[in-house]
């Protein structure tokens, strides 16, 4: 914990690791608390506290981005964007966001939870038949399949973190919804261990990333690194899905708008020359795909940055 700073005040506690993580956290029940993490980077190392010690379970809503845990069985289970995890486990070194940035909710409930029984029973809310229902075993993580029972309460969950509302009871109602639709098992879920990883098989998926976004240019194809690697390009493609969250194509798609729009903003290339460079042999057809994404042409786009800039001045 030496690398994060801790705010605490009567209302939140904040943990940050100065440009890398923010976390937010509201005890807003005793034994449950709720949190919105934004992480800015590959990699987080674990926190060992006591408080963390004494967390019974965890239920992790990812918005946005990839998350990894790198469980003590020596797998890597993938949250992704739009999923919900429900876990015991505890990161076995650290946290890992391969897309380099993650957004998301967090409820840890703790042990002393199990002795404020109260007005969770009001709402019956059982959180020993939740931790029955899910998980069973020891070291278990599962991931909940059919989200749309969770669309709206975590919709607003987000709208009041991003309008910086903070109220702990609307906080409160969204997280007993949650729980409340865990206890009476209304989910359909599957084990985390289904597509979970080895470590090998996240290196190739690493592996493939690198050598496809090193050079945009590059017209090796899936099949022909898979080969080098020995495997098929179905398992590449597989691997690449769970550890990236997002099949390849689409990946590299949002990589070479990305650069395009970095080109067009800072250097004076043609829109021809940028095209060749973020990997398309047609300016007609990097035209046909950047105004699909951005609803602008790369000319309207590069107009649309020097009227900015001219607004600065």
């Amino acid at each position: 914990m030496e690398n994060y700073f801790i705010k605490k005040d009567d209302l939140k506690t904040e943990i940050t690791l100065e440009n890398a993580a923010k976390f937010v956290l509201y005890e807003i029940y005793p034994g449950i608390i709720f949190a919105f993490n934004e992480v800015y980077t590959g990699v987080l190392p674990k926190m060992t506290t006591g408080e963390a010690e004494d967390c019974i379970c965890t239920i992790n809503y990812a918005a946005d981005g990839t998350c990894g845990l790198y469980s003590s069985n020596g797998k890597y289970i993938y949250l992704r964007a739009g999923k919900l995890m429900i876990s015991n486990e505890q990161a076995k070194h650290s946290f890992e966001y391969p897309v380099g940035s993650y957004y998301g909710i967090e409820i840890f409930i703790m042990r002393r939870a199990l002795k404020n029984k109260e007005l969770l029973s009001f709402f019956k809310i059982d959180i020993e038949q939740l931790l029955y229902t899910y998980l069973q075993g020891s070291d278990t993580t599962v991931i909940v399949e059919n989200m749309n029972l969770f669309k709206n309460t975590i919709s607003d969950i987000m709208m009041l973190y991003e309008n910086r509302i903070v109220d702990l009871n609307l906080l409160r109602l969204h997280t007993f919804y949650i729980l409340r639709m865990l206890t009476a098992g209304a989910v359909e879920f599957r084990c985390g261990y289904e597509g979970a990883l080895s470590r090998s098989q996240v290196n190739m998926a690493k592996r493939a990333e690198q050598i496809l976004t090193s050079d945009l240019m590059n017209r090796e194809t899936i099949a022909d690194i898979a080969g080098e690697m020995g495997i098929s390009a179905t398992s590449l493609k597989n691997y690449f899905r769970a550890v990236y969250g997002q099949n390849i194509s689409e990946y590299l798609k949002e990589k070479r708008i990305d650069q395009a729009k970095k080109l067009l903003a800072e250097t004076n290339l043609s829109v021809l020359d940028i095209a060749n460079r973020v990997g398309f042999e047609s300016q007609s057809k990097f035209t046909a795909m950047f105004h699909a994404a951005i609803g602008l042409t790369p000319t309207e786009f590069r107009r649309s940055i020097s009227q900015r800039e001219i607004g600065r001045m």
